[in-house]
């Protein structure tokens, strides 16, 4: 299990899944995640967010403060037998006075965790298990929902699928991808392809590829000394002026301008 503190000076994350259930309470700032069927969730200050796991979703970052708990398949399956087949859902803005009292009072359970955390008085492990198991427990019965064997086996199918075709074209990145040539690969109607990958992402084929791009060029940017003409075409963006335009609107600023950051981060 992973608790932290996270403060983000304003980012974005290609979209990916984990195996573990994500919640992450804002304390200032907001941040965007996006899931599929192009369904938005945009969380500010005094909310928090429940990422069900190995659900694909993408992150866009303004500058933020936020608390982050990661709690692994393994731990879930200990305490909550056929976890599987739980989707977890918060309502952050609820009507009725009853539910408004039981969502302060999980907000609550999320900031004593950080502030054991932080202090860890003696055997404060104690303290923050007993409240981990409260929200688990909370969540487990008043914000979750049971799934039938059919819509289990359907979800686990559409995943592994799309993720075998995002795979594929992170594998392939720095070439000239087409999707007649993603479909071919696995035997789909391009048609059919585009529109299932659609709807999963919420992003098409040729725009994942270049967030996938955008990402190995950040990641470049920050480990290397590369010029920044060889770390774009390394990934395969070979057309410039989009490459530019779609930096810009994920990064707010130039691949130039993302190295200079790094530097003085690191200063």
């Amino acid at each position: 299990m992973r608790f932290y503190l996270s403060e983000d000076s304003g980012s974005y994350v290609a979209p990916h899944w984990h195996n573990s259930l994500e919640l992450v309470y804002m304390m200032e700032g907001s941040m965007t995640t996006q899931f599929e069927n192009n369904v938005r969730q945009t969380l500010r200050p005094g909310e928090f967010s429940v990422v069900n796991p190995r659900v694909i979703h993408s992150v866009t970052s303004q500058k933020n403060k936020a608390l982050v708990l990661l709690i692994p398949g393994a731990l879930l399956e200990k305490y909550i037998p056929a976890h599987d087949f739980l989707e977890f859902h918060v309502d952050m803005h609820p009507e009725n006075p009853v539910e408004v009292t039981r969502l302060e009072r999980v907000k609550k359970i999320f900031t004593d965790m950080y502030i054991v955390y932080d202090v860890r008085p003696d055997a404060y492990l104690l303290k923050f298990n007993s409240l981990l198991y409260d929200l688990l427990y909370t969540l487990v019965h008043s914000y979750s929902i049971r799934l039938t064997d059919k819509a289990v086996h359907q979800r686990n199918r559409a995943i592994n699928k799309v993720k075998d075709i995002m795979r594929y074209v992170e594998s392939h990145h720095s070439e000239k991808i087409v999707v007649e040539d993603v479909a071919a690969h696995f035997g789909y109607n391009p048609d059919y392809l585009s529109r299932f990958f659609k709807k999963q992402l919420g992003l098409t084929v040729i725009q994942y590829l270049y967030e996938i791009r955008l990402h190995k060029v950040v990641r470049d940017l920050q480990e290397t000394d590369r010029s920044i003409g060889e770390i774009l075409e390394d990934h395969g963006c070979t057309n410039y002026k989009h490459t530019m335009q779609l930096f810009k609107e994920h990064y707010h600023c130039t691949p130039k301008e993302k190295r200079r950051e790094f530097k003085g981060n690191a200063e």
